[in-house]
């Protein structure tokens, strides 16, 4: 009789276990901009990258342009090595450094 419990609460277990890799798997992220102040847009990019005969830089990279690297700034076109080569604006800090908004789709 112990065994039996034992293997029906083991088998309990998997099923439940079972259910949240399922349920995990089946579940979508979704990431808002809702005030279009702080995510870097990528819209519009390939044209931009383009012009320079680069390639859009769609995953957070920091910008490190010949030698130079600019911590507070993003990169926004790399050529076909993967190396930046035109960055996003430089992120501005108020006098107790905390980041100053701006317009992220001012993207001159």
């Amino acid at each position: 009789m112990k065994e039996f419990i034992i293997t029906l609460i083991l088998f309990i277990l998997l099923i439940i276990v079972l259910f949240l890799i399922i349920y995990n798997e089946n579940i979508e992220e979704s990431f808002s901009n809702n005030d279009d102040s702080y995510l870097y847009p990528i819209r519009g990019l390939s044209n931009i990258c383009k012009e320079n005969n680069l390639y859009p830089s769609y995953m957070p990279k920091v910008c490190y342009v010949d030698g130079n690297l600019n911590s507070y700034a993003n990169c926004k076109c790399e050529d076909n090595k993967g190396n930046c080569k035109i960055c996003y604006p430089t992120i501005k800090k108020d006098s107790t450094n905390a980041n100053v908004v701006y317009n992220a789709y001012d993207i001159s």
